[in-house]
């Protein structure tokens, strides 16, 4: 009788160990147990802890049988559970773990409702803890890209941008470095989308920020560094969209001034590095935007800045390679003076104090550009350089009916060095193109002669 007795005890606990053992009764006993914890507001408990242990085992098993919808319900209640504060600590390491394991077993819609799940979480954490489940999610998007998971990825910084409203400097500061890395990663798998995309909340999250917030330079850290990446990839059409970009925000003013000057001087610096490489697909171009930034936002010390980095960018390519295999990284300071030039012939009338200094300070620039250009080469003169810098100039297609204003410029360049070195021999060539026809009107030079650029 008792052996009988134990033999039906033992086969009672089998069977209420195999019963307990499926799925569908867990699931069911979790949900028990998260309904009498939160009713309870027992958020610390065991019970708690241990129906998370639960749903993290469900899910490691279901992921690795191929079981996607015992992983689906384990997320949901995953998401319940996170939802009303029952998350541990380490809880987005875990949540990561999971994603790296749906992504290595190809079950892609798990890892996008695990990415999903840390929105409830992000909700739960205190501040001080956010910064480690953004860098987390940092991760995921930069595993995603690898992946060729786009957009997963584009799922990630969704929620990372989620928390961007928090007050917080350390928050504030692992957003920025969470899409700076995923925008470097976007930018090497050529993910343009998900650049824009970033962009898009980038612009939308200054509007809300005052001029005075890091959080304008910071922006101006991440769009540097993507600079850096486009521009050693040659990557034309990034680097059109992203200082597109940076002149949207200017306009809009979006970006603090400051900000933009570190994003100009950047560029200047940028040019330099550019010019050593005369094969690059961006020459000049960054130069360009440099000086055009500067001249949009009229100030005379960032104008200074801006114009040094193109200057020794240009230096730096005319003793490495011919006057007319290096134009194109010249182009950009002529070009800039011809417009400024043009702008206060044609406005005479309304005096622009930066226009006018600007101006003056790119004149002489340009001319000791051009002078030590001649010195590398004991034959020419001042004279010769101008005309050959002439006959590229109106070759270029960009300019294209501006001939005359061309003309003008390089006319004023040559009459205002032959001003300041009246004691040195100015050969001039009867053929030389740039002076065969005065293009300086008498009105020209009487307003030319007003702000001190002829006497």
């Amino acid at each position: 009788m008792a052996v009988w007795l134990i033999v039906l005890t033992g086969i009672s606990l089998a069977a209420w160990w195999l019963y307990t053992r499926r799925l569908a009764w867990q699931f069911k006993h979790i949900k028990f147990q998260l309904s009498t914890i939160t009713q309870k507001r027992q958020v610390g408990s065991r019970a708690g802890k241990a129906s998370m242990r639960s749903l993290y085992k469900i899910l490691h098993t279901s992921l690795a049988a191929g079981r996607a919808d015992d992983a689906y319900q384990a997320l949901d209640l995953l998401k319940l559970a996170l939802g009303h504060g029952l998350g541990r600590d380490g809880e987005p390491a875990r949540l990561t773990a999971v994603i790296y394991l749906a992504l290595r077993t190809n079950q892609l819609d798990v890892a996008g409702h695990c990415i999903d799940a840390f929105r409830p979480l992000l909700k739960n954490m205190t501040v001080i803890e956010l910064p480690v489940a953004i860098e987390q999610l940092g991760l995921i998007a930069v595993m995603s890209l690898k992946q060729r998971q786009n957009f997963l990825a584009a799922r990630a910084v969704d929620v990372i941008f989620s928390v961007s409203g928090i007050q917080d400097e350390a928050v504030c500061r692992a957003v920025i470095r969470a899409i700076r890395l995923t925008g470097l990663t976007a930018l090497r798998r050529k993910d343009t989308g998900l650049v824009r995309e970033i962009l898009v909340k980038i612009a939308s999250w200054l509007a809300t920020e005052q001029g005075d917030s890091p959080l304008h330079e910071q922006a101006a850290w991440v769009l540097t560094a993507w600079l850096h990446r486009i521009v050693k990839a040659g990557n034309v059409p990034m680097f059109e969209l992203i200082t597109q970009y940076i002149d949207q925000l200017a306009e809009k003013n979006t970006l603090s001034e400051k900000a933009l000057a570190s994003l100009i001087v950047e560029c200047a610096h940028l040019s330099s590095m550019d010019s050593l490489d005369p094969f690059s697909q961006l020459s000049g171009q960054i130069a360009m935007f440099s000086l055009e930034l500067a001249v949009e936002i009229k100030n005379i010390s960032i104008w200074r800045q801006s114009l040094d980095g193109v200057v020794q960018a240009a230096r730096l390519a005319v003793t490495q390679r011919s006057l007319t295999e290096s134009f194109t990284v010249i182009y950009p300071l002529f070009e800039i003076g011809r417009r400024l030039l043009a702008a206060e012939l044609t406005a005479a009338p309304r005096r622009d104090l930066f226009r006018q200094k600007a101006l003056y300070i790119l004149i002489r620039e340009c001319l000791q550009l051009v002078e030590f250009v001649s010195r590398q080469n004991f034959t020419t003169t001042i004279a010769d350089i101008i005309e050959q810098i002439y006959q590229e100039w109106i070759k270029c297609p960009l300019n294209s009916g501006q001939h005359k204003s061309i003309k003008r410029f390089c006319q004023l360049l040559f009459q205002y060095c032959t001003q300041i070195k009246r004691r040195q021999k100015m050969l001039l060539d009867e053929e030389d193109s740039f002076n065969a026809e005065n293009v300086i009107t008498v009105a020209d030079r009487e307003h030319l002669k007003q702000i001190g650029y002829l006497s």
